[in-house]
């Protein structure tokens, strides 16, 4: 008897986890850094064992809108750094690689799928954070490279 009241928990359990709402996870990344394509790996193997995970990645250093995106929901989530890989989820922001970070990762997606949490852009403020990208700030360096040496020349 005690085999089917537990059958019947677990499967009671799947169809209420088929039911909840999707948990929104963003992941904002660089196609140059290896740390992030680590982090990439590890988000795969979490949205296939939480089929309610919905990854949303954001590649940061060929997109400056991507970048100004990852610095404004860090500020509104209060992370003092702005770098990749940076992974937002329910309440949580979070930046770097380890078992320390996973573990953080992991447990705030299970709280979400358990209790349902709002997507991370909903805390967006109107106005998105006015930075230059790292690509723009090298172009522009690269172009005052350019004219200095134009006008020494």
């Amino acid at each position: 008897m005690r085999w089917r009241t537990a059958l019947g928990a677990i499967v009671a359990g799947v169809a209420l986890s088929a039911w909840a709402a999707p948990v929104e996870l963003h992941l904002f990344w660089s196609a140059t850094c290896p740390d992030c394509h680590i982090m990439k790996a590890f988000l795969e193997e979490l949205a296939q064992e939480y089929p309610g995970l919905v990854i949303v990645e954001h590649e940061v250093t060929f997109n400056p809108d991507n970048w100004r995106l990852m610095v404004t929901l860090a500020r509104a989530y209060g992370l003092k750094e702005e770098t990749v890989p940076t992974v937002i989820v329910g309440d949580l922001a979070v930046t770097g690689i380890g078992r320390a970070v996973e573990l953080r990762i992991r447990e705030e997606v299970e709280r979400c799928l358990a209790q349902g949490c709002p997507s991370p852009m909903e805390r967006l403020p109107a106005k998105k954070a006015w930075v230059l990208s790292p690509v723009e700030i090298a172009l522009l360096l690269g172009l005052a490279v350019l004219i200095l040496f134009f006008v020494i020349r």
